[in-house]
């Protein structure tokens, strides 16, 4: 079977807000580099998720909302005229402008559609309208007013996935989850994510902890850290004018000589060729 690579949108500001409405979706199967939300205002169709290996289908209709996290291949198929709003925000927006709780909730979130109890949906959606009402007609101090009412959406939203549980009141039931949620917040800190240091971490075993993620997770540890740390790094080359040598030592790596390596072994090309690649490829569909 031809290998193909598929497209991967980037976003070049902290948050973007559109409202579409389409007979037929203009995309097919892609993936972000950014959290996007989706909810539907009208109309219905499905929704396709790659998870895990695994793909997930849902049946959307008004009211529904989808959150898709960063690097999972999704598509759109239209079965009604619909309407649109979609919210996309970068991984550090949420640490940055609200709270790093909210983003742990939204990094181990276990669905796509998310269900709201009532009196939240509500909210949801009158907060809704109110972005598609200010992005639509903009006036004196709308730049403000959606950067609340868009906290808003996402702070609903991880109480509906988490309850927002502070770390240090978790269980040995959510060990497993907040395990995954240090890891991707550590993930530029290669020296708190040693074994040593989560086994103490977590009170665990040293010997322990890498069969402790594989059976909650199914991947292996070291590659799992090992892969995150990669993705972190083709963001910054397409997203900022970072060097090599800021990039490596922003990520923890040893230098930049080192991932360079590594990252020719896992891509087939230097970091410097990557970043020439897809800010072109970006650069052009920018043009259409």
């Amino acid at each position: 079977m031809k290998k193909f690579t598929m497209w991967k949108e980037n976003l070049y500001q902290p948050v973007e807000i559109l409202l579409r409405e389409h007979d037929e979706f203009p995309i097919g199967e892609h993936q972000h580099s950014f959290f996007e939300m989706a909810y539907i205002f009208s109309g219905s169709g499905q929704f396709r998720v790659q998870a895990l290996g695994n793909e997930e289908q849902y049946d959307y209709a008004a009211g529904d909302l989808y959150l898709v996290p960063p690097n999972h291949p999704h598509l759109y198929t239209i079965s009604s005229h619909s309407q649109y709003l979609f919210i996309r925000f970068t991984e550090n927006y949420v640490q940055d402008y609200i709270n790093h709780y909210t983003g742990n909730a939204l990094d181990v979130q276990s669905q796509f559609r998310i269900r709201l109890r009532e009196a939240d949906a509500e909210a949801l959606h009158n907060l809704m309208n109110l972005v598609a009402t200010e992005t639509t007609n903009p006036s004196r101090y709308s730049e403000l007013l959606l950067q609340y009412y868009v906290n808003s959406i996402i702070l609903l939203t991880a109480r509906s996935l988490s309850g927002l549980t502070p770390e240090c009141d978790h269980t040995d039931s959510d060990k497993a989850q907040y395990m995954l949620q240090y890891i991707q917040q550590h993930i530029h800190q290669p020296e708190l994510l040693k074994l040593n240091a989560l086994a103490e971490k977590f009170r665990l075993s040293p010997t322990y902890v890498g069969r402790f993620f594989k059976r909650n997770f199914g991947e292996d540890f070291r590659q799992y850290v090992s892969m995150n740390r990669l993705r972190k790094v083709e963001e910054m080359l397409v997203n900022t004018r970072m060097s090599i040598k800021e990039i490596a030592n922003r990520m923890g790596y040893i230098d930049s000589c080192y991932l360079n390596k590594l990252f020719q072994q896992h891509h087939g090309i230097t970091p410097l060729q990557y970043r020439k690649k897809y800010t072109h490829a970006q650069g052009e569909m920018n043009k259409l």
